[in-house]
């Protein structure tokens, strides 16, 4: 029945396998990531286009108010521009008013009568001292007005902006359920490519399951199962991609309960036989996990690790001759069909002569 057992290979090999498959995966998810890239979307709904099929009413008020703020805001800079030179104006005069006003204060003192230039230039200096202080008013009243503007505006502006909110809600509902719409419809023409391929994968993880390409199948498959994932992930809304995820999460557990179910009360051959090479190995029945007690194992001690072979103080009973279990009465080991000696009765070839055997229970 075994004469064609599936060698493992060494460690090193084992190890080379998986790096390789992994490594197959990653190669392949990045080349179906960069064909998903170069896949160019369908032309989508655009957003504005609802919103400017509305009555515009609204929104042309809120352009307005806009356009005044922005007016307003050039026109108080202005007027800060000319505080600024008018009181710098002022500061000056003042200097001025203030040295001739001290050269008549030091003529009169020394008894000498101002000249008429002298006077003259001291009426023009307080004439500009008064003419930059009257100008710098009317500046910080400028800028006054507009500070209180600038506040108007900006309360009439978020008024206006709930208001043009509000009646634009329509327009993106219908935008956003077009929107989803055409997600749906782009992730549907994206998922042409991989999902037959994901489904093609499966089959042949399922069909080939024994070949000794399986690994590059089994990287086939992760590869475009992650490629279905983020597809499904970026264009679905994500009230539906959850149920989707969640509902293939569910399926994939499924599987492999109904296939762990399956092999715990019907295991294939080759599971059943790695089952009894195990349970030999470990001198337990396979059947009950009773230790076996034959030949030099009658008497030894049994540990929680199996048998405690430095405790054994006699090499009597070491006769080989036919063994059942003596929990479940399973047949363990008996006689050979073809060289009469005794070996395994449930591994299919004989220890003696190398002949197989049938084995009942793996039929």
């Amino acid at each position: 029945m075994a004469k064609n057992l599936e060698s493992k290979g060494t460690l090193w090999q084992r190890v080379q396998s998986i790096s390789l498959t992994l490594l197959l995966a990653l190669l392949l998810i990045g080349f179906f990531g960069f064909l998903r890239y170069d896949v160019s979307d369908l032309e989508g709904p655009y957003r504005q286009s609802y919103i400017d099929a509305l009555d515009q009413g609204p929104q042309d008020n809120l352009d307005d108010l806009l356009s005044q703020q922005r007016e307003n805001s050039r026109e108080l800079q202005r007027n800060r521009n000319l505080q600024q030179d008018y009181k710098a104006s002022r500061e000056n005069a003042r200097e001025v008013m203030e040295e001739i006003s001290s050269l008549h204060r030091l003529s009169i003192e020394q008894g000498l009568k101002p000249t008429e230039e002298d006077v003259i230039a001291l009426a023009n200096a307080r004439a500009r001292f008064l003419s930059a202080q009257e100008q710098l008013e009317l500046a910080n009243i400028a800028v006054t007005e507009g500070n209180s503007r600038a506040f108007e505006l900006t309360d009439d502006i978020r008024e206006q902006m709930k208001v043009v909110s509000q009646h634009n809600i329509p327009a993106i509902e219908e935008f956003n359920d077009v929107y989803d719409s055409h997600r749906v419809r782009v992730a549907i023409y994206k998922l042409g490519i991989p999902l037959p391929m994901f489904l093609f994968a499966a089959w042949l993880v399922r069909r080939h399951r024994r070949s000794p390409y399986r690994p590059i199948f089994f990287a086939f498959l992760i590869a475009t199962f992650w490629e279905v994932g983020v597809i499904t992930e970026e264009h679905f809304p994500r009230d539906y991609f959850k149920y989707i995820a969640i509902g293939v999460a569910i399926l994939i557990v499924g599987l492999f309960l109904k296939y762990t179910l399956k092999n715990l009360s019907a295991p294939p051959k080759d599971l059943l036989l790695r089952r009894y090479r195990e349970s030999y190995e470990k001198c337990r029945c396979p059947r009950c996990d009773f230790p076996i007690r034959r030949g030099i194992l009658r008497d030894v001690v049994w540990g929680k690790k199996g048998p405690n072979l430095p405790n054994i103080t006699e090499t009597g009973h070491q006769e080989e001759s036919s063994y059942c279990c003596p929990s479940c009465g399973t047949d363990l080991f008996g006689e050979c069909d073809s060289c009469q000696k005794i070996t395994h009765s449930l591994l299919p070839n004989c220890e003696n002569c190398g002949i197989a055997t049938p084995v009942e229970s793996l039929e």
